[in-house]
C-alpha cells in the first residue's frame, strides 16, 4: 500500500471511527431517555439515529469499495489481514488501533441497539395491553396478521367507556 493510498485508508477509517463514537453517543442517550420516558425527546433521537445509521452504511461503503480498488481481499473482510501484511509498524499501529476500535464499537452499538429495542418492544406490549384493557377485549384472543404483517386482534367485546 502507497503512502498516499495508506493516508486515504486511515482518514476513511478514522471518519467512520468517529460516527460509529457518535452513533453511540446517541445510542447511550436513547437508553437514558427510555428510563425517564421523555417521549418527545425520543422522537428527536430516533430521528438522529436513523440519519446516523444512513451515514454509517455510506461510509462502509465507501470504505469496502476504495479497500477493494486497492485490491485488498475481500475489501473491509480483508482489512485485518491487509493490516497484519503491512510492512510499517507505525501505520500499522495506528490503523489497526482505529479498526479495532470500530469493532468494537460496532458490537457495543448492535447490543445498545437491541436492549433499546426490546425496552421498546415490552413498552408497546404493556401499552397494547392496557388499551385492551380499555377496549374490553380481556382474556383469549384470536389473532391474524394483516396486508402490513401486524398482528390484529379479532375478538369484539364490551368497550370500557361503554359499561
Amino acid at each position: 500500500m502507497s503512502i498516499h493510498s495508506f493516508d486515504q485508508v486511515l482518514e476513511l477509517v478514522q471518519v467512520l471511527e468517529n460516527t460509529s463514537k457518535h452513533f453511540n453517543h446517541i445510542l447511550e442517550q436513547e437508553s437514558a431517555v427510555l428510563a425517564s420516558q421523555n417521549n418527545e425527546e425520543l422522537i428527536t433521537l430516533s430521528k438522529q439515529k436513523k440519519s446516523m445509521v444512513v451515514t454509517l452504511e455510506k461510509q462502509t461503503k465507501t470504505l469496502h469499495v476504495f479497500l477493494i480498488s486497492l485490491n485488498i481481499n475481500n475489501g473491509l473482510y480483508g482489512l485485518s489481514n491487509a493490516i497484519s501484511n503491512m510492512g510499517n509498524r507505525s501505520e500499522q499501529k495506528l490503523l489497526s488501533s482505529a479498526w479495532l476500535n470500530i469493532q468494537s464499537l460496532s458490537d457495543a452499538n448492535k447490543n445498545l441497539n437491541e436492549v433499546n429495542g426490546s425496552i421498546i418492544e415490552l413498552n408497546r406490549r404493556h401499552t397494547e395491553r392496557a388499551l385492551d384493557v380499555l377496549r374490553g377485549q380481556v382474556g383469549a384472543t384470536n389473532s391474524t396478521y394483516g396486508a402490513d404483517g401486524q398482528a390484529m386482534k379479532s375478538k369484539v367485546s364490551r368497550n370500557i367507556s361503554i359499561a
